[in-house]
């Protein structure tokens, strides 16, 4: 066990970064730094003794101080079972899975590692790395200034045909030539990863997709932000470091590369010698989970886990009004979409009424269209977050949109990488009319920082940045504005491939304005309203009555 009372220990101070630009913190430095904090670095295993024992006598020699630092090594079930080698770290733990989890592979090891161990940081390394003395100290660092952040080791691979011992490997680490155990020029990095890490200036330029970077070789984060993300995903038998970099992402996580973070691999990794057949396997089973990078989800309508979008409406209105709303929205060309709609269900009940004088009808009739639809959700309240999806839509029962509106509101959000956009209905007066769109991930940073006496839109802003639209541009209207005889679902679109010239970009033709404070927000506003005010009436019955072609 660990010298700290690890679980109790208080959260670092939050600090506000803009998206993923670290360069505000400051981490001590690794010359005569006084660590803090205790860090459990788990090393899941299987039928690996040989290299497991080049990596425990790494740890033996690692520079952060003994009484913070444990080792779990977590025995997946190997045969012969694992054993603990002479040359270990002085606090060394070997665990099997068999104990306490009837799961097997990678992630479940993780997370039993996780459960049964007792650091506040949780830094994850495979049985098949050597790593140099500063490697702990070096990402754990972050965390001392920051819970947000999650620390990216760096390594060189090592081609099979090695033959090095423990001794060798405590030696190098003892001598401070652990670099030298292996030629420089013989070894290959991680490419694709670094690639994107200096794509991006580290990643703080980097966007959305900054996850990919996250591989589970070697990786270092607090423990209070894996639970916050909901822990590795114990199902998933590869492809999990992936999924759960990706719902790191949307808990708000800083993803900092350390390059002084440095190791050796033993051996290419699964994706350098069997890509094609990981990411066949993989495709699937991240799909169904992972809306983010697209590419993984084919244009065929499909329903997954975890949508791209939460859709929110209150269920207040007529009846007709709410559902032409609901219905535009599941009718758009953006099918990867959930609806939760808004009211308080439970109080529809089945006794003797009145049938057409039933106070209850409206939600009585609303209730009794969507209860067969699988992407429509009934909800007492309204969720705070979409979280593991990637957006949060918010919009009033009284909302008509086109069949491209959300996909094209997503691109802006996608174009700026912006936290929140806000659209402003045509024919709408105020911004309490807009529809928004939050990004769960900016909401996640957000809620962590914000102070009782501030907005969440404004903290949003802060850490993410925020934007208008017209709603003349997306095609988002006031239903309210139309005769109630047009107050009607949208006929079934005909889906048809275009020519590639004739195809409009999810951008074209939209104006964005940048929101900086109370009076950009004004002056957002008056400009929206003044910009679109002689063509609202015509341009909104139009698009209103035009849901699409006809299959009849």
């Amino acid at each position: 066990m660990l010298s700290s009372p690890s679980r109790a220990a208080p959260a670092r101070t939050p600090v506000r970064l803009f998206r993923n630009d670290w360069s505000p913190l400051d981490p001590p430095a690794l010359d005569n730094w006084l660590p803090s904090r205790s860090v459990s670095l788990v090393v899941p295993a299987h039928n690996c003794q040989p290299t497991l024992d080049l990596t425990l006598a790494a740890l033996r020699h690692q520079s952060y101080p003994a009484g913070l630092f444990e080792v779990v090594v977590v025995d997946d079930d190997s045969d012969p079972p694992l054993r603990l080698p002479e040359i270990r770290p002085e606090n060394c733990h070997l665990v099997r899975v068999g104990e306490h989890s009837s799961g097997w592979g990678r992630a479940n090891a993780l997370h039993v590692g996780a459960d049964v161990s007792d650091g506040e940081i949780l830094h994850w390394l495979d049985a098949d790395m050597v790593v140099f003395p500063e490697h702990v100290a070096a990402q754990v660092r972050w965390q001392h200034v920051s819970d947000e952040v999650v620390t990216l080791g760096y390594k060189r691979f090592v081609d099979h045909g090695w033959t090095v011992t423990p001794d060798q490997v405590a030696e190098g680490c003892a001598s401070g030539t652990i670099d030298r155990l292996f030629r420089f020029e013989d070894t290959e990095p991680h490419e694709y990863v670094e690639r994107l890490i200096n794509d991006t200036d580290q990643l703080r330029g980097g966007d959305h997709l900054n996850f990919r970077a996250h591989v589970g070789a070697t990786a270092a984060l607090s423990r209070q932000l894996y639970q916050e993300a909901g822990g590795l995903n114990p199902g998933l038998r590869l492809g999990e470091d992936t999924e759960f970099g990706y719902r790191l992402a949307q808990a708000g996580a800083v993803f900092v590369p350390e390059p002084r973070a440095r190791s050796w691999h033993l051996g290419p990794s699964h994706m350098m010698s069997r890509g094609d057949a990981l990411r066949r396997y993989n495709r699937p089973f991240l799909a169904d989970l992972m809306p983010q990078p697209r590419y993984l989800r084919p244009a065929a309508n499909r329903i997954f886990a975890v949508p791209l979008v939460v859709a929110v409406v209150r269920a207040d209105g007529p009846y007709e009004l709410v559902r032409t709303c609901v219905d535009r929205l599941l009718a758009g060309d953006l099918t990867d979409l959930r609806v939760v709609l808004v009211a308080d269900w439970g109080e529809i009940a089945d006794d003797r009424r009145s049938i057409l004088a039933d106070p209850l009808l409206e939600r009585r009739l609303l209730a009794a269209t969507y209860r067969s639809e699988p992407r429509v959700t009934l909800a007492s309240k309204s969720p705070t977050t979409a979280f593991p999806s990637p957006y949060l839509l918010e919009l009033g029962p009284w909302v008509g949109v086109d069949a491209d509106t959300v996909r094209r509101l997503v691109a802006v959000a996608d174009e700026w990488q912006v936290g929140l956009v806000r659209v402003l209905p045509t024919g709408a007066a105020t911004p309490d009319d807009a529809v928004t769109l939050w990004r769960t991930s900016a909401v996640s940073r957000a809620e962590r920082v914000r102070r009782s006496d501030e907005s969440l839109d404004q903290v949003v802003a802060e850490v993410a940045g925020r934007r208008w639209v017209s709603g003349d541009d997306l095609g988002v209207g006031d239903l309210r504005r139309l005769p109630e005889s047009q107050w009607v679902a949208p006929r079934p679109r005909l889906v048809v491939r275009s020519d590639k010239r004739a195809r409009r970009s999810a951008m074209a033709g939209i104006e964005t304005i940048p929101v900086g404070g109370i009076r950009s927000l004004a002056n957002a506003t008056r400009f929206v309203a003044n910009r679109y005010a002689g063509l609202a009436a015509d341009r909104l019955r139009q698009r209103l009555r035009r849901p699409g072609p006809s299959t009849d």
